[in-house]
């Protein structure tokens, strides 16, 4: 090594900082745990804003606010038309430099005209949107929610560049910003307004200001983004790879929303307002999606270069982390179900105990419903026809069973078709790899597993009946169950997930 690039190297070294030279020695395990304790902190605020708006606001109220965010997240899903994705791949393809600026101008130039477009659609269908929800007072508000979807894209578009050119911190940066505003605006709407509008306004100026310190910072650092006129060939080149991932993400939004959008239709603002929160899914996946994020290079290098049997292997020890994490955390708020929704929502949202319940075991499968392996090997076409499917079963199944069973039906729908779609994607994905479901799960650890989560959830649910003998507040029983059954299962299984965490350590 000569001693320029000895320097080059040593100053390298000192800007990544301790943190980042420590990350380069841990393994792929540690690195996943710090990106889920980070993760954990903006869901645990976003929870937050629902429960103070929860316990605040009327039934009434807070389905407003409700229908509003889905609005919001359906057209961002839709109008995103795989952007994400485009700026990632031509961006690092085309080596960050001059010619990288231009498909990232393109791409921003698409999702400009889409989201305006779409913008102009909300505003000018407002008052369908209203009827279809039959809540007029959600026709007033669509205003401030029209150019979120673009914003809320182009802020995506930007992490994803700034992550690329080494800025990562950044971005930690601004998410701990934004996210203690939007706890303010949050505050000011259930302590001292209660109007709907003026949060949404709120909201609206954060996503501008966010758009607005990311495309500055961007230029800072010798990236100006300048949406301008394409050339055909180039905006030929962004479409054809970017619009099989919109379609696939469209879709699939649109599948996860269709309880939503039956109950909307059919049930009062109020009862929506019950099926929109007990309907969350919650983020039990928060520790197993860390491991996914750092095993996606690494199974996408093992793919692309034909070694599928280690990518296999390495399959395999993150559905044992998901398992072991993810479906423990579900097992744990099942057995206090009840007191979870007094606490995070409140009494009024009860009735939806069932709908909850429902959307528990959706959270529990949610870690193994990935497409990063058919994506990998190039099978785009293959996640469309999945999606495609899956939404119209969905779009059937939910307006059958709410004709059949009411209230329940879209919920029990979503949780069928989802669970079914998560099954055929794992499938699919072995195949891939030439592996079977006995490779991926070990029959032996799986069982042991199991016997073990019916037992703890058991004792919590016989804890539960106690405390509530007893008269113990409903936030103690919920801590003390849930902490208690997550606990017992952890530690009567923790030699099997310390043996796949020390395997992923190795492999990524």
């Amino acid at each position: 090594m000569t001693a320029r690039a000895g320097a080059l190297a040593r100053a390298e070294h000192r800007r990544r900082g301790p943190l980042a030279r420590l990350r380069g020695r841990s393994g792929g395990s540690v690195d996943s745990l710090l990106l889920a304790v980070v993760r954990i902190v903006t869901l645990s605020s976003t929870l937050a804003n629902t429960m103070i708006l929860s316990h605040t606001l009327s039934l009434s109220d807070y389905g407003t606010y409700a229908q509003g965010v889905l609005v919001v997240a359906l057209c961002s899903d839709i109008v995103v038309l795989g952007q994400l994705d485009a700026v990632n791949y031509f961006f690092n393809k085309n080596g960050q430099g001059r010619i990288a600026r231009r498909y990232v101008n393109t791409c921003f130039l698409i999702q400009a005209t889409v989201g305006a477009a779409a913008a102009l659609i909300l505003v000018v269908g407002s008052g369908r949107i209203g009827a279809y929800f039959g809540n007029p007072g959600l026709s007033g508000l669509v205003g401030y929610l029209a150019l979120r979807p673009m914003l809320t894209n182009m802020t995506g578009m930007f992490q994803v560049l700034i992550v690329a050119i080494g800025r990562a911190r950044a971005i930690a940066a601004r998410n701990l910003a934004f996210t203690a505003l939007k706890f303010l605006a949050v505050l000011v709407t259930a302590l001292v307004t209660s109007d709907i509008a003026l949060l949404f306004a709120m909201l609206l100026a954060l996503d501008v200001a966010s758009v607005v310190w990311f495309w500055n910072c961007f230029r800072r650092w010798g990236h100006l983004v300048r949406p301008t006129w394409p050339r055909w060939f180039r905006l030929r080149q962004i479409l054809s790879f970017c619009l099989p991932m919109g379609v696939y993400v469209g879709t699939s939004s649109l599948m996860r929303q269709t309880g939503a959008l039956v109950i909307g239709m059919n049930e009062p603002t109020g009862r929506y307002a019950i099926y929109a929160n007990t309907s969350t899914v919650l983020p039990l996946d928060v520790i197993s999606l860390s491991f996914l994020t750092v095993i996606i290079p690494v199974l996408t290098r093992y793919i692309g270069a034909g070694e599928r049997r280690r990518a296999l292997t390495l399959l395999r020890h993150y559905l044992s982390v998901g398992y072991h994490t993810t479906v423990t955390l579900a097992v744990a708020c099942f057995a206090a179900a009840p007191e979870l929704i007094r606490v995070l929502f409140g009494a009024d949202y009860l009735p939806g105990y069932t709908v909850f319940s429902l959307h528990l075991a959706l959270a529990a499968v949610r870690f193994a419903g990935m497409s990063l392996v058919l994506s990998a090997a190039g099978r785009t076409r293959t996640l469309m026809a999945v999606s495609l499917a899956a939404l119209a079963a969905n779009a059937a199944l939910s307006a059958g069973l709410y004709a059949a069973i009411g209230f329940v039906g879209p919920a029990l729908a979503s949780v069928t078709v989802n669970v079914a779609m998560t099954a055929v994607l794992l499938h699919l994905s072995l195949r891939e790899l030439s592996g079977t479901w006995r490779q991926a799960f070990d029959p032996t650890g799986l069982g042991r597993y199991l016997l073990v989560a019916v037992l703890a959830l058991a004792a919590g649910l016989l804890a539960r009946l106690v405390l509530d003998r007893i008269g113990a507040p409903v936030v103690l029983t919920a801590v003390v169950v849930v902490a208690a059954v997550a606990g017992l299962i952890v530690v009567l299984t923790r030699s099997q997930l310390a043996a796949s965490l020390r395997a992923i350590n190795a492999m990524a």
